[in-house]
């Protein structure tokens, strides 16, 4: 469990992405359903990534907890 990199089935992938292309079709064209959604910009989702950080000991009492 050493990588952070999460996989999925190409099959799965391509499900989701299909999904995510139809809410967005749908959110555009219906903006009333926008209520709620926030966009954020490029710079912001760096941040949040930034932010979605663990040090290496708790890494590791969870990896250890997680194999229980």
């Amino acid at each position: 469990m050493s990588s952070s990199t999460v996989t999925l089935p190409k099959s799965r992938y391509e499900i989701l992405k299909r999904r995510a292309t139809l809410y967005n079709e749908m959110l555009r064209f219906i903006p009333e359903l926008r209520w709620g959604i926030e966009e954020y910009s490029e710079k912001r989702i760096r941040e949040f990534a930034k932010m979605d950080r663990i040090d290496r000991a708790t890494r590791a009492r969870l990896e250890k907890l997680l194999t229980v």
